[in-house]
């Protein structure tokens, strides 16, 4: 569910009339909530949203590191604990 905080920001975001172009304006969220609080879309359209863009930016930071990180040695979930000590 989405956090009653998350819409208190975006809420106070916009009363704060930040420059569209601020970074903090572009996190994943802020703007399916905004056009929620804008009566363009009910909330469970934004969050659907939500969720579609987090597994899209989830999927870009994968194909990412797929592709930049191929040389590096996995470590086995199980032999962890033996390579760090926590």
């Amino acid at each position: 569910t989405i956090n009653k905080k998350a819409i208190k920001e975006v809420k106070k975001s916009i009363k704060s009339k930040i420059k569209k172009n601020h970074s903090s304006l572009k996190v994943i969220g802020f703007n399916e909530l905004s056009r929620y609080l804008n009566n363009e879309i009910d909330l469970a359209e934004a969050k659907n949203l939500i969720i579609v863009k987090t597994r899209q930016y989830a999927k870009r930071q994968t194909t990412w590191a797929r592709s930049r990180m191929n040389d590096w040695t996995k470590i086995d979930q199980n032999s962890f604990s033996k390579i760090i000590k926590i």
